[in-house]
């Protein structure tokens, strides 16, 4: 009888074995899912930082002559204002330094670069800075009506804006001037 006894311990001990076995690969299992989650992540994050890299070196190859472009656009003015002041559009040498700014300014556009001279257009904060607003005739309001110093555009970047007078609505000179006649009448008023 006492062998009947006996082999029930065993098999006990075999069953809690197989359970603390069956926890332990659990644990394990558990372990390498959370170790796996990570490497997927970590990996996932080095793919992103090269994306990044290789994003911000194509934008650095794409707009790498942006400073050479900066220092030329001077240039590109003054041969405008020199052509500007020739009094008579015979002179040879205006004709010189017409086929000098041609030149130049076609180089310049086969490379990205392309004038922004916005005359009639609607006013554009984007692409113009206003340096005045006058009142012109047969002019819509808001409308560019002269550009004082063209702007340039590199691919889709501005690297510097037109600078342009807009027009501005038709001063009625039947109506008083708000703000300035009041304060007239308010400082003789104060006086009385």
């Amino acid at each position: 009888m006492k062998k009947k006894h006996a082999e029930p311990a065993p098999a006990a001990e075999a069953e809690e074995s197989a359970a603390t076995a069956s926890r332990d690969t659990e644990a394990e299992l558990e372990r390498l899912r959370a170790r796996e989650d990570e490497l997927l992540r970590t990996v996932a994050e080095y793919q992103n930082i090269n994306r990044r890299r290789r994003q911000d070196v194509d934008t650095a190859l794409k707009y790498a002559a942006e400073p050479f472009l900066l220092q030329l656009l001077p240039v590109l003015d003054d041969l405008e204002r020199a052509l500007q002041a020739f009094p008579s559009a015979d002179d040879p040498h205006r004709t010189g330094v017409a086929l000098v700014q041609d030149h130049l300014t076609k180089i310049l556009e086969r490379e990205g670069l392309e004038p922004i001279r916005p005359h009639r257009e609607p006013f554009d904060p984007t692409l113009h800075d206003a340096i005045a607003h006058l009142p012109v005739a047969n002019a819509v309001p808001g409308t560019v009506v002269e550009v004082a110093v063209p702007g340039y555009r590199f691919r889709d970047r501005v690297l510097r804006h037109a600078k342009v007078v807009v027009a501005a609505d038709p001063v009625d000179h039947d109506e008083p001037a708000s703000g300035g006649d009041a304060a007239e009448r308010d400082d003789q008023g104060a006086e009385s």
